[in-house]
């Protein structure tokens, strides 16, 4: 009786568990779709900051973060007003040099008293400086000269009309010429001084130029003064005498011609 009930009791055993009988089995699709199926290589997912959170949960396209290019914004080579501590700009490619270059920013036209200041010789320098200032001298008590010969010709012209023109020959303006001339010569003389004085440490080639031409007229101009004043002399001591209007006609013609030479001279010089 036992081997009855046990032996269909093995039997059914037996079949469940053979191959054949696992598609009869109630889990048979179960079981032998996980005998079948390979194993699926998944790809290991891409680490987040450098670190694997196996617990956060997957995040949805909606949610992801706007992807920025990798680029350094440009940083401005001249500082914003009242930033300090900030760190020293780089050249930004626009030509302006950045700050911890040299700057670039020197004359090289330096004025002329800098630029010889040390290179000439100390005697010389002095020399020069002398002339300078005897020149100035020269040029500004040349031109108070100018006027006042101008001042005597006119007094001269008005004193020969009233004694040779019909003037009653009065002499009242004769003084006047006389006072006037004395001043102008004693400024010529001192004016010629400081031109033949002042000191001429460089050696010139002779030139025709505006100061030789100046030299000229006034070595004409001096002869002219010394004649005009011998003239002057013999027309005083020759008062009342039938030579008196030939020497003062003499003295008035030497007198313009000396005026115009100085006249010339100045202008050689001025322009």
């Amino acid at each position: 009786m036992m081997t009855r009930v046990i032996s269909p009791l093995l039997a059914v055993l037996l079949l469940a568990a053979s191959p054949a009988g696992a598609a009869f089995a109630p889990d048979a699709p179960v079981l032998v779709a996980a005998a079948k199926r390979k194993p699926v290589k998944r790809k290991p997912a891409r680490p987040v900051s450098g670190t694997v959170q196996e617990t956060a949960p997957a995040a949805s396209p909606a949610a992801a973060p706007p992807m920025t290019p990798d680029v350094t914004p440009p940083v401005s080579a001249t500082p914003e007003p009242g930033s300090t501590g900030a760190a020293a700009p780089q050249d930004t490619g626009s030509g302006t040099p950045s700050p911890e270059e040299p700057s670039l920013d020197f004359d090289l036209l330096t004025p002329e008293a800098e630029a010889s200041k040390g290179l000439l010789d100390p005697d010389l320098q002095k020399d020069l400086e002398t002339r300078r200032t005897m020149l100035k001298l020269h040029q500004g008590l040349g031109l108070a000269m100018a006027g006042g010969l101008t001042a005597a010709t006119v007094l001269g012209q008005l004193q020969f009309n009233e004694s040779f023109r019909g003037g009653g020959d009065n002499r009242t303006l004769l003084a006047w010429h006389r006072g006037v001339i004395i001043g102008t010569s004693v400024l010529f003389a001192t004016v010629g001084t400081l031109g033949l004085l002042a000191p001429d440490p460089v050696e010139r080639p002779f030139q025709w130029d505006t100061v030789t031409f100046h030299k000229i007229f006034m070595s004409l101009a001096t002869a002219g003064m010394i004649t005009q004043a011998i003239l002057g002399i013999l027309a005083t001591h020759s008062y009342g005498e039938i030579t008196e209007p030939k020497y003062a006609t003499a003295h008035q013609v030497v007198g313009y011609a000396t005026l115009g030479c100085v006249a010339a001279g100045i202008v050689t010089l001025t322009f």
